[in-house]
């Protein structure tokens, strides 16, 4: 079953049934300002923080679905009928109403038609200005003249999810809203500085600023007495729980079509919403904007384009994927509709590897990134796994001496740098990976000298921040020489203890090459010389201590069990056990194909590779938290989505062009567009897993958006599939495709240069380039770094 199809041309995916099972949502905003919504128009907005920053009301995981939202209400006031742009919240019979979404690059359009009235409405943030406009059109396709009514609905937040949520005698009291000059203002009493405003481009014929007045007892969004009774009742209060409803009377003439702007903004009504009201009543300057954020997104999906056999390739890997993957580094992991901003600040593992993924789109934010993970790194070695870079910033006391009448310690750097009981074992390793790639992408290995301070005490150059990740990890073994297991590794139900993880020793061996390359091309031989012996010492414990036969262990724990064995009643094999020994290089070819046969075999499935099979059904504390996990769900045997990718790029090491095309095509949400009874989840998002087939759910996906899944199949798609990698020498073509693809086309833009490569495969083969042309002239090796601004073909040949 399908509710709507992906339109390339405009980039957009189009929702022409509204009644999807789930809320299918988008990301409006790519600065400071954020709205995440549904193709309901339900949703949030927050700035900055989904923490500290809501400006927007939502009720997570609530019924029906996606309330409060950013809704539009029509009223014929003639008859009284009165529905909305957006199907929900007021459900008119879709017999008898026609409604779509197209949720776009940072913007979502809502349109309907009903009663002879057509009408749409553009929610999206611009560039420059903390505010959303909705941009609305009403147009009279029929052929008499109509009296109607426009109203607005948003219901605004306490500021503080904590007290948005509880603490209700404090909170109800800590606001108020007020309506003069056309703008309703919202003010938050405990923080004087904090004020939101909302806005239009006429003057309202009435208002509310109380949502108990706009939408009436014992009624909810769906039918709100002020929309019923065709008037506001121009409430405002201080104190209590506070909206944003404007209301203006139209009258249209048969094909008369008018279009009203709204604005949701951030800042007090004279200093923000009085300009920003006269800016954006410009109908050029809305569209100005609008054009402004096309541009922007133009710019970033230039950098990298392809054609190839593959549609849904091309569609995810030219739009969607880099999208996610750009909305994981630009707003976290903590908001969306199952993140709600309960939490805060950057994960650690989870941020070093989103950045990885756009360091060619978004060098600037890459950056930023980079250098606060750094921050958050201790001169131990580890890294903070969960942390607010703000913690770090100098503080403004915007009420010296002042405190807030409810007690909240704040915390201090010295509060969030715990100590090795809460150290995940991988986390800062991903970070050496990320920072090479930035530094290969962008050509400044001066940043390599960048000097930032440690979380703990004391600072180090960039280079001497690596230095001390890599040292910790060969610290802190086992018995047999692997990587301890720490609180946990990449999997945070897998609780080793004090036993040893094999993925984190792969990882360890594959960020000490990384790490070797770099000191290589800096020149610092010394380095070289000693990362190369501890990444031997490395090489050797997990070829001694990790073979179990057919596949590799996942690990031991700390009472000496081996995790992922033959020899195991459950948990036998384990999907990453068996990636990163092919990725990180460690194992021969032999091996390698004969661990990812055992993937093929064992784990695979239609809708893509479970984590580890069978499942676990009997609790055992040893292992972790990860045997007391339903079967079939998340850790437990899913289709954990993160770690397909790497079994892709471990397929393309391998040479094996068809059966990575197998694996990557199992778990494409393009290809699940038409099955979404199954799926539920949005077709243009990676979720976070997919229930495993163990669960009576099996195929079902969960938690789309804020997951690492974007950002490593980007990687694994193009670097991989395709093969077009950055080195600290230049960039490299190694594709490995599908034997029948008789080849493909990219445009890539790397380091100021645009380079259009065409792969030909004339004989069939999945691996190996037979010869590369640059403007025509054989080259051996990578393609150097050419002259800013300039434009040059390649070609290459496989064989």
């Amino acid at each position: 079953m399908r509710y709507g199809y992906f339109d390339d041309e405009n980039r957009e995916y189009v929702i022409e049934r509204p009644d999807v099972p789930v809320s299918w949502t988008n990301y409006l905003g790519v600065e400071e300002m954020c709205t995440v919504i549904s193709h309901n128009a339900g949703g949030y907005s927050f700035y900055k923080s989904a923490e500290h920053g809501r400006i927007t009301r939502f009720r997570p995981n609530g019924i029906p679905l996606d309330r409060p939202g950013h809704y539009v209400y029509l009223r014929d006031d003639e008859t009284g009928e009165y529905w909305s742009v957006s199907w929900q919240p007021v459900g008119k019979d879709l017999k008898k109403a026609n409604y779509q979404c197209r949720h776009g690059l940072s913007y979502s359009k809502f349109i309907c038609d009903y009663l002879d009235i057509h009408a749409e409405q553009l929610l999206f943030i611009p560039l420059g200005d903390n505010v959303e406009l909705w941009d609305v059109r009403i147009k009279n396709t029929g052929n008499k003249t109509r009296k109607l009514s426009v109203f607005t609905y948003l219901e605004f937040s306490f500021h503080h999810v904590e007290i948005d949520n509880q603490n209700f005698q404090m909170s109800l009291y800590a606001s108020g809203s007020s309506y003069e000059n056309g703008i309703i203002e919202f003010d938050f009493f405990y923080e004087p500085w904090t004020y939101h405003f909302f806005a239009s481009n006429f003057d309202p014929d009435s208002y509310d600023c109380v949502r108990d007045r706009f939408i009436g007892n014992y009624r909810t969004e769906t039918n709100p007495i002020a929309v019923e009774q065709g008037k506001c009742s121009n409430s405002s209060e201080l104190g209590g729980n506070h909206c944003g409803s404007l209301h203006k009377r139209l009258i249209l003439a048969p094909g008369e079509e008018i279009r009203v702007i709204f604005m949701l903004g951030v800042g007090s009504r004279n200093e923000k919403g009085i300009p920003i009201k006269k800016k954006y009543s410009d109908f050029n300057n809305v569209d100005k904007a609008f054009q402004g954020l096309k541009e922007y997104w133009q710019k970033k999906t230039s950098i990298f384009q392809c054609k190839t056999p593959h549609q849904g390739m091309n569609t995810m890997l030219n739009t969607w994927t880099l999208y996610q993957a750009e909305t994981c580094v630009v707003w976290s992991r903590f908001a969306s509709f199952i993140e709600v901003g309960g939490r805060t600040g950057l994960g650690y593992r989870d941020t070093s590897q989103d950045v990885m993924g756009v360091v060619h789109t978004n060098p600037e934010k890459s950056r930023e990134r980079i250098l606060e993970l750094l921050h958050g790194h201790t001169s131990m070695g580890y890294g903070l796994h969960l942390f607010d870079p703000d913690v770090f910033k100098p503080k403004e006391e915007k009420l010296p001496g002042v405190k807030l009448p409810t007690v909240v310690p704040t915390p201090s750097p010295e509060d969030i740098v715990h100590g090795l009981e809460d150290v995940c074992a991988d986390d800062a390793l991903w970070l050496v990976a990320t920072i090479c790639e930035f530094v290969k992408e962008t050509g400044d290995l001066t940043f390599f000298d960048q000097v930032v301070p440690y979380a703990d005490k004391g600072e180090g150059t960039v280079y001497e921040h690596l230095k001390k990740i890599l040292d910790f990890s060969a610290k802190y073994v086992g018995p047999r020489g692997l990587c301890q297991g720490l609180r946990a590794d990449w999997n945070d139900c897998l609780n080793l203890g004090g036993g040893e993880s094999g993925m984190v020793s792969f990882m360890h061996y594959w960020a000490l090459q990384i790490f070797i390359d770099a000191a290589k091309h800096l020149g610092r031989e010394e380095d070289v010389q000693k990362y190369s012996k501890m990444a031997e010492k490395v090489k050797k414990a997990c070829e001694t201590n990790l073979w179990d036969g057919k596949w590799y262990l996942r690990g031991f724990t700390g009472k000496g069990t081996k995790i992922g064995s033959n020899e195991s009643e459950e948990g036998k094999l384990f999907l990453n056990a068996q990636s990163w020994a092919v990725y990180s290089g460690v194992v021969s070819e032999d091996k390698g194909k004969m661990c990812m046969d055992a993937v093929n075999e064992h784990l695979f499935s239609k809708y893509g590779i479970h984590l580890l099979w069978p499942a676990y059904s009997k609790p055992d504390d040893d292992i972790g938290y990860v045997t007391r996990v339903y079967k079939g769900v998340k850790e437990n045997a899913s289709i954990f989505s993160h770690p397909n990718p790497w079994a892709v790029i471990a397929e393309c090491i391998l040479g094996r062009g068809s059966r990575a095309m197998k694996f990557y095509d199992a778990i494409l949400p393009y290809n699940q567009n038409d099955i979404i009874e199954i799926r539920e989840a949005e077709p243009y998002s990676y979720c976070q897993f997919i229930m495993g087939k163990d669960h009576t759910a099996f195929g079902r996906a969960r938690h789309p958006w804020l997951t690492g899944t974007a950002g490593w199949f980007y990687t694994a798609t193009t670097k991989y599939i395709l093969g077009i990698r950055p080195t600290f020498d230049g960039l490299v073509i190694d594709p490995c495709i599908p034997g029948h693809w008789e080849g493909f086309e990219v445009i890539r833009k790397w380091r100021g240069a645009t380079f259009n490569i065409t792969v030909k495969n004339p004989n069939g083969v999945e691996k190996g380039v037979k010869s590369i042309r640059l403007d025509g002239k054989i080259i051996e090796g990578p393609i150097l770094p050419q002259s800013l601004g300039s434009v040059h073909d390649v070609e290459v040949e496989m064989g």
